[in-house]
């Protein structure tokens, strides 16, 4: 497997502050540590993935003015044990790393896997960020041998998908801060997400063209390659083909302010407007969303509203029409209802949910409680905070 390879003591973030690093390097430690007490004998060893694994970690600065890594810290354990067995054993882990990042306030999670599973690991972009820098923090050098290579296996076609619903939903919490707080330190979480969905929007950029590669750095040359690859500056094939230039090159252009600006740290766009700096990333995510499901549905997405329908359709057609109310003909099975949208899969259902609420669009409106499974009457702030909790489980 071709890995980042990353050495244990390398940096954790871009900006290598003295005092983020070693906030870092000890809380992975203690989370190492809660991982291997809950394991017992059957531990083998953990890898740290996402931004923190391949050091293009995130610094923030805490309540009392020190430079912290930001999170999530993720780790890949794995565990000389059964399928069966891994499976309880991964309950305990993820339980105990929980309770151990609890105790120093910061987001972390763990994947547990048995050895023998690691070949199957599923091509999805969590998979592949876990194990793609290849940063083993405790075990031997070759624990992840065998795992899927995330250079050469395609993630899944869904992934994109994914991870535009897990931005939206974080836009919606960005937009709530911008509105309490559009200026100064307080503003920096709503900032925060800006930079991840740009980051986010040229992954899907790449996935949806072919080019998607492990890394942040990585995907940001692969992107800037991409938007210099033929004589009339695209090469074929993706939706960025559909973009105006001008719109692509800004894309691209965010995505390398975002890295440039994790590496400065903080404080780097502690001046910046943040109700504004978040209207115009919504407005960046709009568009890709809708791009981008036009071109995996075949279909023209004039409205959030249509979009929804084209959903219904096609969920109508795949369950032969048992599944929906009063499904005599096309328009019937374009309809959307509670009843069928709860069959929908998870991502295909917030969706349109969520670009209603980031666009907020009245004529769309109407859609989203049906979507989200909430009275008609319900309020923004109840639509808002239901989106966003069922987007974490995507």
């Amino acid at each position: 497997m071709a890995t980042g390879g990353s050495a244990p003591d390398a940096p954790f973030t871009l900006a290598q502050s003295d005092g983020a690093e070693t906030h870092a390097r000890e809380t992975v430690a203690a989370l190492v540590s809660a991982a291997e007490d809950a394991a017992g004998d059957a531990f083998s060893g953990a890898a740290l993935g996402g931004a923190l694994g391949w050091g293009e970690g995130a610094v923030t600065r805490g309540s009392d003015g020190a430079l912290l890594a930001e999170g999530p810290f993720e780790l890949l354990v794995v565990v000389d044990a059964s399928l069966r067995a891994a499976a309880a054993i991964g309950r305990r882990v993820r339980r105990a790393v929980g309770e151990a990042a609890r105790a120093r306030h910061v987001p972390a999670d763990a994947e547990v896997v048995a050895r023998s599973a690691l070949p199957f690991l599923p091509p999805t972009l969590r998979s592949f960020d876990l194990v793609g820098a290849g940063r083993v923090v405790k075990g031997r050098a070759g624990l992840l041998a065998g795992a899927p290579d995330p250079w050469r296996v395609a993630p899944e076609a869904h992934e994109g998908l994914r991870l535009l619903v897990r931005r939206g939903a974080d836009l919606l919490r960005a937009e709530a801060i911008a509105d309490r707080a559009p200026r100064g330190r307080a503003a920096r979480e709503a900032l925060r997400i800006v930079e991840e969905t740009d980051l986010s929007l040229g992954a899907v950029v790449l996935l949806a063209a072919g080019r998607w590669v492990p890394g942040l750095r990585a995907r940001d040359t692969a992107l800037r390659e991409l938007a210099s690859g033929d004589a009339a500056g695209r090469p074929a094939g993706g939706f960025h083909t559909r973009m105006t230039w001008t719109r692509f090159r800004d894309l691209v252009d965010r995505h390398r302010d975002a890295l440039s600006a994790r590496a400065e740290g903080p404080d780097a766009a502690a001046s910046a407007d943040a109700r504004r700096a978040v209207a115009r990333a919504s407005d960046r995510w709009l568009e890709v969303l809708r791009l981008s499901e036009e071109g995996r549905l075949a279909e023209a997405l004039p409205d959030w509203t249509e979009y929804a329908a084209v959903l219904a359709g096609r969920s109508a057609a795949a369950a032969d029409g048992i599944l929906f109310e009063d499904a005599f003909g096309d328009a019937a099975s374009r309809r959307t209802t509670r009843r069928a949208a709860r069959a929908w899969d998870p991502a295909e259902r917030l969706a349109p949910a969520l670009a209603a609420l980031v666009d907020w669009d009245p004529g769309d409106l109407p859609v989203v409680p049906v979507l989200l499974d909430l009275p008609e009457t319900a309020s923004r702030e109840a639509m808002r905070q239901r989106a966003i909790a069922w987007a974490a489980s995507i």
